[in-house]
């Protein structure tokens, strides 16, 4: 059975987070502005790996329908949660990472599962960039 995961990142900022993945080499695969000519959703790939990031909508009307997601979206983003990217040249994401002065949370090294480095994004979103010692070796 053939199955696919997607990711998709609450970002107070899609502009600025659509620019931080490209500097590490991802290409837009979509972007939609709303009525401010600011973005409110996009999606970023790197190969088959994409990222969706929706800007964090504030609720709008005074309902009150959006309390649980307001409260949601104003903790820590992606608390514990590490996204994976699989990819075979990890070396030349980590040099890209360092040349735009991306937080690395962990240099690139080996592990006993392969080769891999982590990186902040500027919500705080942890992304592990690996190359396996399975498929992509």
């Amino acid at each position: 059975m053939k199955a696919e995961i997607s990711v998709m990142f609450n970002v107070r900022d899609v502009d600025r987070s659509v620019r931080f993945y490209q500097a590490l080499g991802f290409d837009t695969r979509w972007a939609w502005k709303g009525d401010d000519g600011k973005l409110d959703y996009a999606g970023v790939g790197l190969g088959e790996a994409v990222i969706a990031l929706g800007r964090i909508w504030d609720g709008g009307g005074s309902g009150g329908e959006y309390k649980d997601y307001q409260r949601w979206v104003k903790g820590t983003l992606g608390g514990g949660v590490i996204v994976n990217v699989e990819l075979r040249n990890v070396d030349r994401i980590y040099d890209r990472a360092r040349k735009a002065k991306v937080t690395i949370e962990s240099r690139i090294r080996d592990w006993p599962y392969g080769r891999a480095f982590t990186i902040n994004d500027p919500d705080g979103y942890v992304v592990k960039f690996l190359r396996s010692k399975g498929e992509f070796a």
